[in-house]
């Protein structure tokens, strides 16, 4: 009975087990594009600026329309005889008609006022995918700095099984085992640390995909490492034409035009015009038009004789006007100031990751393995191994590092241009055979293993030489 209880637990177990791997295996990658487009239709900022951009344009039939009629009635308390009758009720119906291209004017304005709403979301929506490829691109190196440091703490187990030996054969000192252990609290110290991290950029993640911060998100895919080809005079083109933020001042401008425009038609008198009419009672006279009622039409101006109060207020629409359009001067100027900025901060970050890739990386390696041959032979110290070690894995940090700085410059550059901008993977990594960041990071896993069979052999070697 215990028996049959202890292989049923067993096969409880390792099925447990075997669906905890399969699971972690079918996890699907975090994708930069779907997360985008889920913050897009989701976030609750960017559904405000929409709404509001949506109810400017009801403002433009509300502009271009006519005042209400006025209807009022009047009743005679005394009666005012005429010839046909006493005088009762009066009701009068008037409608005032601005001067002629007010109207228009104003849905002009009502119009320019909704695109500068509608340039505003846009603005919000750019801003959000901005955040969003920001914190991809921070998870993005937070998981590969998670991964080479669990592969540094293999490696250090390993040099730490090395050590150990070495110790027990008198080739070695006890202090070395210890420095190996040290060295692996360090990095469970830093994986921690890693782990609250990418918690942290987790919860920002998403919120703004508008979802509980505590939802998982798996790994992210693997990025490619583009290569930038685009001229700093085509970005400064197309950062006028489309930064939403230029587009909105731009509309500003449009709308004091308009304003000035309203604001010189008001030295023009505006019209109204009215129609009463009157309820006569019987009269006492035999005349077949006793007692019939009375109507009559009236047309009126009003006098804008005030010329002080008109000029003043086209005078605030000149002021308007020209504040808008040193605004749009200053912000163009800091626009093009900061796509130069970030365009030669995108090219540095490219010739930064092709140091990495073709000259630190395969240096370090070389240094490691180099390090490793001398300790098993005695030439290196174990803290010179340690270091070589550490330098590798702290090159291949760096080179990730840089990987994700690059796309959020881009990233950024691309939010300052107000448009997505075209790059494909490098040349110069098409032309060397080169692989891509995760491929890269495999191989460099895999030469940074160390061999068991040859460290054995050179602990045996070194042991029989030493009797």
């Amino acid at each position: 009975m215990r028996r049959k209880l202890l292989v049923s637990s067993i096969i409880l177990i390792f099925l447990s087990l075997t669906a905890a791997f399969s699971q972690e295996e079918t996890e699907e990658k975090a994708v930069l594009s779907e997360m985008i487009q889920m913050a897009l239709s989701q976030n609750p900022q960017i559904k405000a600026a929409e709404q509001e951009w949506q109810a400017s344009l009801e403002g433009i039939p509300q502009a271009k329309a006519l005042p209400d009629p006025v209807l009022s009635y009047s009743y005679f308390g005394q009666s005012i005889e005429t010839r046909l009758g006493p005088q009762r009720n009066k009701i009068s119906l008037s409608q005032k008609f601005p001067f002629f291209g007010k109207l228009s004017l104003k849905g002009e304005i009502a119009r320019s006022q909704a695109w500068m709403f509608e340039s505003q979301y846009r603005a919000v929506k750019a801003d959000v995918e901005l955040k969003v490829k920001q914190a991809f691109f921070s998870l993005y190196w937070l998981d590969k700095s998670l991964g080479i440091s669990h592969e540094e703490k293999e490696v250090i187990q390993r040099l730490a099984g090395v050590a150990q030996k070495k110790y027990e054969t008198g080739q070695a000192t006890q202090q070395d085992v210890l420095k190996a252990q040290l060295e692996i609290s360090k990095v469970m110290d830093r994986i921690l640390a890693l782990k609250q991290g990418r918690k942290a950029v987790v919860a920002e993640l998403n919120s703004l995909l508008n979802r509980p911060a505590e939802t998982h998100i798996g790994a992210v895919e693997e990025i490619e490492v583009p290569e930038f080809r685009t001229e700093l005079n085509e970005l400064y083109e197309w950062a006028k034409e489309t930064r939403p933020e230029l587009r909105k001042v731009q509309y500003l401008i449009e709308k004091n035009e308009k304003g000035l425009k309203l604001a010189r038609k008001n030295y023009f008198p505006d019209f109204q015009v009215m129609v009463d009419y009157i309820d006569i009672g019987g009269g006492t006279t035999m005349s077949p038009e006793d007692g019939r009622n009375a109507w009559m039409a009236s047309v009126g101006i009003n006098i804008p004789i005030w010329r002080k109060k008109l000029r003043a207020g086209e005078a605030e629409e000149a002021t308007k006007l020209m504040a808008s359009e040193s605004l749009h001067k200053n912000i163009e100027n800091e626009t093009l100031s900061r796509v130069n900025e970030l365009f030669f901060e995108v090219k540095t970050a490219e010739e930064q990751i092709k140091l990495y890739k073709f000259s630190l990386l395969p240096q370090a390696e070389q240094s490691f393995k180099a390090s490793e041959i001398g300790y098993l032979t005695g030439k290196v110290d174990f803290l010179n191994l340690l270091d070589s070690e550490r330098m590798v894995l702290m090159i291949k940090n760096g080179y990730y590092k840089a990987i994700s700085d690059l796309n959020k410059s881009v990233a950024r550059l691309e939010r300052m241009i107000g448009r997505n901008i075209l790059f494909k993977p490098g040349a110069e990594e098409e032309r060397n055979g080169s692989q891509s960041s995760g491929e890269l990071g495999d191989s460099l896993k895999s030469n940074n293993k160390i061999d068991h069979a040859d460290l054995k052999n050179g602990i045996r070697h070194e042991g029989e030489k030493n009797e």
